[in-house]
């Protein structure tokens, strides 16, 4: 009897791993098409601006604050629907909305407003398509198995990073966001063919609660003690994520390097490949000496990173940068597992969690891009010439996450009341 279980038990996660991988591969194709556009999107912008690098830098920082301002209002709504109505259907929305813009960034590449239009409403779709993954991630995993799903979602991001960047930075130009509008073609019709629903009806939430719609949705991860300080370590991780950065690096490589599209796709590429590295060595140390210490890694990795690119001067520091990113892209898997705990623990469904979690992001979104470029453009006028200021400030913000995990003891579930 025992012997059979134990198959059976087998036979269910070796089902469960295989809809995991196709999760995986679908975070790969969405990111490879977000990706096509980054080396092109900021030279487009500095171009219309006649090469004005502040001008460019308020521009793209206020694309970025508009996404996450959009996303404020995308993000509950998904969330609350995906546990309404499953998984799949928010899997071809984001790619969809994606590839109409893009074909108009490429058929109208000159106009300002049609660059800010595509950048705010795709920017906002990016964790539109995550979340709900995220959610059928914790539909098949839970406790450390889901901790090294999501860095494995993760290593998924990195290698979408680095293939997106190389294929958009060949193409070039305009016509790199026609690449972009297929490529979210096929991430949607991969989602759609091969992918399962994860939720169960049973665990389908009945009623639309309209109220659970506020961009303020957020606020119920504060109500416990554990979950508002594992949010809070989450959001200060976040000021160093990729998609919050992407912008003000070509500005930096720019001022710093006088880099141009190719050293700017060069270096997002091997961005991409150190986030694919840390997927792995996140997965392996969750393994080896648990969570806790694995995101202390991760963060002090990632702090190290940040200040040795803040501080180049040349191009081996660089690499060195790169070398520390290896450890450190993946800081945040382990405490999203433990939000994921002890949120389900208080009574939230798992797509809420993730989106309540994405619309904390969001919410600081819409700030960070802005205040990163006028840490740059403060750093680089009146005589002042550090343009890596913003990352040494990013660096910091990485120590204080970590100094607000160690508060509490995130392997302790509090009685739901």
């Amino acid at each position: 009897m025992s012997s059979a279980r134990d198959k059976d038990d087998a036979l269910e996660l070796e089902r469960k791993e295989a809809i995991g991988r196709k999760l995986v591969i679908a975070e790969f194709l969405f990111i490879s098409s977000v990706m096509m556009v980054v080396p092109t999107r900021a030279p487009i912008v500095l171009g219309l601006k006649n090469g004005d690098v502040q001008a460019a830098a308020k521009i793209v920082g206020m694309m970025s604050s508009t996404a996450a301002f959009i996303e404020l209002w995308v993000n509950p709504v998904f969330g609350q629907l995906s546990d309404m109505m499953g998984r799949r259907p928010f899997f071809m929305i984001p790619p969809i909305t994606n590839a109409l813009l893009h074909t108009l960034v490429f058929a109208f590449p000159k106009l300002l407003w049609v660059n800010f239009m595509d950048r705010a409403i795709t920017g906002s779709m990016i964790f539109a398509f995550k979340a709900p993954l995220s959610a059928a991630l914790s539909d098949l995993f839970a406790g450390p198995q889901l901790a090294e799903w999501l860095a494995k979602q993760q290593a998924a991001f990195g290698l979408g990073l680095t293939f997106g960047s190389l294929l958009g930075g060949k193409i070039g130009g305009h016509k790199s966001f026609l690449g972009s509008s297929i490529m979210f073609l096929i991430t949607m019709l991969f989602a759609q063919t091969t992918l399962p629903e994860t939720l169960q009806l049973a665990d389908r939430k009945k009623e639309f609660v309209l109220a659970a719609c506020s961009p303020l949705r957020f606020l119920k991860l504060f109500k416990g003690k554990a979950t508002s300080t594992l949010s809070i370590a989450v959001a200060l991780q976040s000021f160093g994520d990729y998609l919050n950065l992407y912008d003000i690096n070509f500005l930096f490589l720019k001022t710093g390097f006088n880099a141009g599209p190719p050293e700017i796709a060069k270096y997002a590429s091997a961005v991409g490949v150190t986030n694919f590295a840390s997927g792995f060595t996140m997965t392996h140390a969750i393994k080896t000496i648990g969570q806790q210490r694995a995101t202390l890694l991760a963060n002090s990795m990632w702090a190290l990173s940040m200040t040795l690119f803040g501080t180049a001067k040349a191009v081996p520091q660089i690499g060195l940068s790169l070398m520390a990113m290896c450890f450190g892209h993946t800081r945040n898997s382990a405490v999203a597992a433990y939000i994921q705990k002890h949120g389900q623990a208080a009574g939230m469904g798992k797509s809420e969690i993730a989106a309540a979690q994405a619309n904390l992001l969001a919410i600081i979104k819409v700030g960070i891009p802005v205040f990163y470029a006028n840490i740059f453009v403060k750093a680089t006028t009146n005589g002042r010439n550090v343009p890596g200021m913003p990352y040494i400030v990013c660096a910091i913000l990485t120590v204080l996450a970590q100094l607000s995990f160690w508060t509490i003891d995130p392997e302790r579930v509090e009685a739901k009341k």
